[in-house]
């Protein structure tokens, strides 16, 4: 229990100190949602499409891929907050990597691994 304890903690730091970064160190601008990237598919039927956000700075224009993401079924259309206007941070070195602002499922979930690594180590 230690072992998946720290395991699951190192997850959970580098998922907070991924968005984290971004947050603190990264510049803010408005975009919007207009799209989905590339799915990824897991063995329980379930796909996950990072979003596409598309959003300007310094009179150029970008499109750029979230950490935040969308989770549906197979065979499903994801459709959900599309055409939405977010605040979103990115970094000057990487502006095609974004985190979207009113999005905290990222945020949630590192602190929920953080809690289940802390329990498994302590236990």
């Amino acid at each position: 229990m230690f072992i998946l304890g720290v395991i699951l903690s190192a997850i959970s730091i580098f998922i907070i100190y991924k968005r984290l970064t971004f947050i603190v160190f990264g510049k803010k601008a408005r975009g919007t949602i207009i799209g989905y990237g590339n799915s990824v598919k897991s063995y329980m039927g379930v796909e996950v499409y990072p979003y596409k956000v598309k959003y300007k700075n310094d009179d150029k224009e970008y499109i750029a891929y979230s950490l935040e993401n969308i989770s549906v079924a197979y065979g499903n259309i994801a459709n959900r907050n599309l055409k939405r206007e977010v605040t979103i941070y990115f970094k000057k070195d990487n502006p095609e990597l974004v985190t979207i602002k009113e999005l905290n499922g990222t945020l949630i979930i590192g602190i929920f691994l953080l809690i289940l690594g802390a329990l498994g180590i302590i236990l």
